[in-house]
């Protein structure tokens, strides 16, 4: 990783690695800034600082299209990638089942092999995988900073609609 940005937000700071090849971590606010400073003395890129300034603009609920940003997803394993790229499809305010994605990879009934993809993510927000959600509108697991508390808060800062502590699933 050659090249980090930071972007502030009303949850604290979060900082954007990238090597040659694209974005290769997304690093989300935590609250506590202090693992930010370790990130201080490298240098950015017209790249990360172009992302850095999307997710601020994100975190803010301003819309924001990642799919032009080029990734770089070497550190997961390919079925792993594959996963990854298919979630990256899911559009903003959109949601999707963890039985919907393992569909749509050719293996019904792999819900959780899914979700050890998406514990794997090294790019949340610009990989939504806070879109993916149980069959029953249930918010379950999400490894990033915050957990499903975080999840929720990015789903509504997309506007989706929720009928109590789930999500309502058009169908």
């Amino acid at each position: 990783m050659k090249y980090v940005s930071l972007f502030e937000t009303g949850l604290g700071n979060g900082a954007v690695q990238a090597g040659d090849r694209g974005i290769c971590r997304v690093h989300l606010p935590v609250g506590d800034d202090s693992y930010v400073r370790t990130f201080a003395g490298g240098g950015s890129s017209e790249l990360t600082q172009r992302v850095a300034v999307m997710l601020k603009c994100y975190f803010k609920g301003e819309r924001q299209g990642f799919d032009d940003i080029p990734v770089d997803l070497a550190v997961v394993t390919p079925f792993r990638q594959r996963i990854l790229e298919l979630i990256r499809a899911i559009p903003f305010g959109e949601v999707w089942t963890y039985g919907q994605v393992a569909a749509l990879a050719g293996a019904p009934g792999a819900a959780r092999a899914i979700g050890g993809a998406m514990a794997s993510n090294p790019l949340p927000v610009i990989i939504p995988c806070h879109r993916v959600v149980a069959g029953d509108g249930r918010l379950t697991g999400y490894t990033a900073p915050g957990g499903v508390a975080r999840k929720e808060y990015l789903l509504r800062l997309e506007d989706v609609e929720f009928k109590g502590q789930r999500i309502f699933l058009k169908k």
